[in-house]
């Protein structure tokens, strides 16, 4: 086994690192695709078939 279980704490392993906390700029922009992604998906109308896809990229042999 590894000596970084002793030398590392839980807490510095799972805590939010500052420089990602820091950047806020990347969570609001996270938030408006998901949203973007939401509203989009209510319409169904407008996406592509799985079937197509898969066609499309080859999956189906």
């Amino acid at each position: 086994m590894s000596d970084l279980r002793d030398t590392i704490p839980v807490e510095d392993l799972t805590e939010v690192q500052p420089t990602a906390a820091a950047d806020a700029g990347y969570d609001a922009w996270k938030e408006k695709k998901i949203r973007a992604a939401l509203k989009q998906a209510d319409d169904r109308s407008s996406m592509v078939p799985a079937k197509k896809v898969w066609e499309r990229f080859g999956f189906e042999r």
